[in-house]
């Protein structure tokens, strides 16, 4: 399947903004990942889908320069009001549900895919991390910031909004892959 088919077929998901662009075109910076290390957001060290897990950054960045194209798309969700918690857990858990069906179209169509998301991996209740092995790892996508992308530089690079407006969560996840069609 092309990428023109592909686009067909996402552009029929509930998805807000797209952009295809080349790998050698993602804003990495050291500044987002050390935000990580120093568990800003709490999850460091606590799933497969954040540091330490997903390997150093440089790591990271060589995974994705194994891959030559990349897909970001974005959800957007109006929110009762910016303090709306359960409205963000609720506008993530559908991204995420997305996600899974914009990867399907690429995993089912592309030898190869690395797809990356939003936050920590949310697929579990508990995770198994870091005693067992992911119980899902096709399901578990690491966290955008987490391989060090800069996701708000990124957007503007790709001319997508990455703020919606006043009462809005935007989510945004990113599929790598190898335009290589399945034989």
């Amino acid at each position: 399947m092309k990428k023109k088919s592909i686009e067909d077929e996402v552009k029929t998901l509930p998805i807000h903004e797209y952009s295809f662009f080349k790998s050698e075109d993602v804003v990495f910076s050291d500044e987002v990942r050390d935000l990580c290390e120093k568990n800003t957001c709490g999850m460091y060290g606590t799933n497969w889908a954040c540091p330490p897990a997903v390997g150093t950054t440089e790591e990271c960045r060589k995974r994705c320069s194994q891959y030559t194209d990349v897909f970001m798309f974005t959800t957007a969700t109006k929110m009762k009001n910016s303090y709306d918690i359960q409205g963000w857990l609720d506008a993530r858990k559908e991204h995420e549900k997305l996600t899974d069906r914009v990867g399907l179209v690429f995993r089912e169509n592309y030898e190869d895919s690395l797809i990356l998301s939003t936050e920590g991996c949310s697929v579990c209740k508990n995770c198994t991390y870091p005693k067992d092995l992911c119980r899902y790892p096709n399901r578990m996508y690491p966290a955008t910031e987490a391989y060090g992308i800069l996701v708000m530089k990124q957007a503007q690079v790709c001319n997508i909004k990455y703020n919606n407006g006043l009462n809005t969560v935007t989510y945004f996840s990113m599929i790598f892959f190898n335009p290589v069609e399945k034989s």
